[in-house]
């Protein structure tokens, strides 16, 4: 079996440009992938030598395909036939229709221009193209720590918040308020103009970070919820209540009353909107003083 270390070191076609912990991680998550017939999508390819490289290690895909803004990357040529390429804006509806006549995809690298407006835009749009079981991976996180690419340490509004956010979508069902999923990310429709409405959240089996990436794996949303508890053994010297609760479902405590659950905005969310009132009130201010 093809090692993607190898594929690296032994490089000699078009550049393809990656931290090592990336190389290390999809090590570990796409030799279940190897072998099958994939397909894979790439947002942010450069000069193109990552799909040259995908191509070898998934030596099986039935698609490779690179999107890059960069007219530049309409030059980029491939032998194999199964490696293709497309030019445009990925957040765009244009570009996204192009991709969309291709099958649903079954990895989803995110490898853009680092912004989080974008980054969360391209993940919005393009989650519904993932295959269930398929993985969503977004590069370069580390982008939304800095001012120059839309984030901060506690921006409110960058990619790695975004991201954080979903971890309690994945606990939905244990929120306990009369709130649907998306409530917690309007933040993000309001200000970047995100569609939510196709954005399927109850489909989000899970969430691992790593040092600047994110792996959200997809999953039908039967697989997502918590289940029936499973009591095994037939012995309960301590508690024997727990033998009754084999195969129930749990039942979320009702938290309309609490504070820190039950709000019509999240403290971020309230913190932006503190903040464009500040700033509105100073304008006015300023504006009498003219």
């Amino acid at each position: 079996m093809t090692r993607l270390a190898n594929l690296y070191t032994d490089r000699t076609g078009k550049i393809s440009d990656k931290w090592k912990i990336y190389i290390d991680e999809y090590e570990e998550k796409f030799k279940t992938y190897q072998d099958k017939n994939i397909y894979l999508l790439e947002i942010g390819i450069q000069n193109g030598g990552s799909l040259e490289i995908y191509g070898k290690y998934f030596p099986n895909a039935d698609l490779i395909l690179g999107c890059d803004i960069n007219e530049k990357c309409s030059n980029l040529s491939y032998q194999e036939p199964n490696i293709q390429v497309i030019v445009g804006d990925a957040t765009d509806d244009d570009t996204y229709k192009k991709i969309a006549s291709y099958p649903q995809f079954d990895i989803i690298i995110e490898d853009g221009s680092h912004t989080s407006p974008d980054i969360i835009k391209t993940f919005c749009k393009y989650f519904d193209r993932l295959n269930d079981g398929g993985l969503f991976i977004i590069e370069d996180l580390h982008c939304s720590y800095w001012q120059e690419f839309t984030g901060g340490l506690f921006h409110p509004l960058s990619s790695i918040n975004f991201f954080k956010r979903l971890v309690d979508v994945i606990n939905y069902e244990h929120w306990g308020v009369n709130k649907k999923r998306d409530w917690l990310l309007k933040i993000y429709a309001l200000n970047y103009g995100v569609d939510l409405s196709k954005l399927q959240l109850e489909n989000i089996h899970s969430i691992e970070f790593v040092n600047s990436l994110c792996f959200i794996k997809k999953k039908i949303s039967l697989d997502n919820c918590l289940g029936t508890r499973i009591v095994a053994g037939a012995v309960a010297m301590v508690d024997d209540r727990i033998p009754a609760l084999d195969r129930t479902k749990i039942n979320p405590l009702d938290q309309q009353l609490n504070h820190w659950s039950n709000r019509e905005l999240a403290p971020d969310e309230e913190l932006i909107s503190c903040k464009r009132q500040i700033r509105e009130l100073q304008e006015k201010i300023a504006s009498g003083k003219n």
